[in-house]
């Protein structure tokens, strides 16, 4: 395997050396260099023995001798990021319509990215030599995406054809000193009741390094054509899940079992308090942002509203259905300290999805576009998570073209309330 240099920091070791873009390294050391993370590693010792073959094809050899005043410099092409082979029968993204952007579309499965960017991952294409390099390399800790202990039903839900036994692998993990945070989407009449309960069980075990343990309800949208048939987890189930993951923790497990704050939501309870989520290990899975944002609006409201007032304009808070409470809530309190402005909360149904899919992170523009109305003087709220990294809807649209809709500037919060930009 190698490594091609993208790019080449100016005045680096790298450029001292002679190294070249385009050119391709194969070791350091003698040890293989297959990717960012082999060379972020293996850079960091202090003499570099280097193989790499040059523009011309011809294998070369160079020594860097580190002073910790430069960087090594050497910037690799982006990482080709492994993908799922699964097929599950809950998969989201096999659930999305026709014609949106090609990463909506992507299944990633790659350890590196769970270890650089918390992306939970299946491990089920991984081999010996990958479970090497986490061990050897420190890759940890790692997010897994388990669902259920039990290994056949394990590989009847996710559909992969070679049998693995997760637990062994975690154990593994464990025992090398690697952590993990886990992951159960609860599937009704697949992996709940019983099952749920002895996989929580299983997985609270003192010989497995686990940090925290996610439960979220399986996300149906309206696109299930030639798909297994799948119920929604309703109040019911909700609420028994609750109180199953409560009862297994006060056991074996206080304060690593979290629940998403769907389940609450569907079940009718409250979130549960800041101190209950800790440091919140698992906030990119949906768990602990309800509280988060309302922990951040105790601190971030007399700054916001002396904004409010300095604007002079109506707002209207734009949300799915998931945050309407909460983000109510927050329009309440800040009414009774307005005098001459009017803060309003518009619902938005989820028609593009389906209407089961609640947060507002997947709203599309054209429904909220279809629903909501604005009067003249009024500035529409958005929370950042319904625009990707590149500023766009889940239907493509740009915060610009949301402006030359409406004509007007729009106010886009930061879904833990930390910042707040008007466009």
């Amino acid at each position: 395997m190698s490594l091609q240099i993208q790019s080449i920091i100016p005045n680096s070791l790298a450029e001292k050396s002679g190294l070249k873009v385009g050119e391709t390294i194969l070791t350091m050391n003698g040890k293989s260099i297959d990717d960012f993370i082999d060379l972020q590693f293996h850079g960091a010792d202090i003499h570099l023995s280097i193989d790499y073959i040059d523009l011309a094809g011809e294998k070369q050899h160079i020594e860097i001798e580190q002073n910790w005043q430069n960087p090594l410099g050497i910037e690799p092409i982006p990482h080709n990021c492994r993908m799922c082979v699964n097929h599950c029968v809950f998969c989201f993204v096999d659930q999305m319509p026709m014609d949106l952007r090609e990463s909506l579309y992507m299944k990633d499965d790659d350890f590196l990215f769970s270890f650089v960017f918390g992306n939970f991952i299946t491990l089920t294409n991984m081999g010996e030599k990958d479970i090497r390099k986490i061990i050897t390399q420190r890759l940890s800790p790692l997010y897994i995406s388990v669902h259920t202990t039990n290994s056949d039903l394990r590989q009847k839900m996710m559909g992969y054809r070679q049998p693995i036994n997760v637990m062994e692998i975690m154990r593994n993990l464990s025992e090398n000193g690697i952590e993990m945070h886990v992951q159960i989407v609860v599937v009704p009449d697949w992996n709940d009741g019983s099952e749920l309960e002895k996989s929580l069980l299983d997985l609270s075990s003192s010989d497995l390094n686990i940090l925290s343990i996610g439960v979220v309800p399986v996300g149906l949208t309206k696109y299930r054509e030639h798909l297994p048939v799948i119920r929604p987890v309703n109040a019911e189930k909700a609420c028994e899940v609750l109180d199953m993951t409560r009862r297994v923790s006060e056991l074996h497990q206080p304060n690593k079992i979290y629940c998403s704050d769907e389940l609450y939501s569907i079940c009718g309870e409250e979130i549960p308090s800041d101190d209950f989520y800790g440091d919140y290990p698992q906030l990119e899975n949906g768990i602990g942002m309800t509280r988060l944002l309302l922990e951040n609006w105790k601190n971030a409201k007399r700054e916001f509203i002396k904004d409010v007032q300095r604007w002079k304009h109506d707002l209207v808070m734009i949300t799915g259905t998931l945050a309407y409470p909460f983000i109510q809530q927050i329009a309440d309190e800040m009414n009774k300290k307005l005098t001459k402005i009017n803060i309003r909360v518009v619902t938005v149904k989820n028609r593009f999805l389906g209407e089961s899919v609640t947060v507002a992170g997947l709203l599309s523009f054209s429904d909220i576009n279809d629903q909501v109305v604005l009067q003249p003087d009024e500035i529409p709220v958005f929370s950042s998570n319904l625009f990707n990294t590149s500023g766009l809807t889940i239907d493509d649209v740009e915060q610009s073209q949301i402006k030359e809709v409406w004509q007007r500037d729009i106010l886009v919060v930061d879904q833990f309330f930390q910042d707040w930009e008007l466009v």
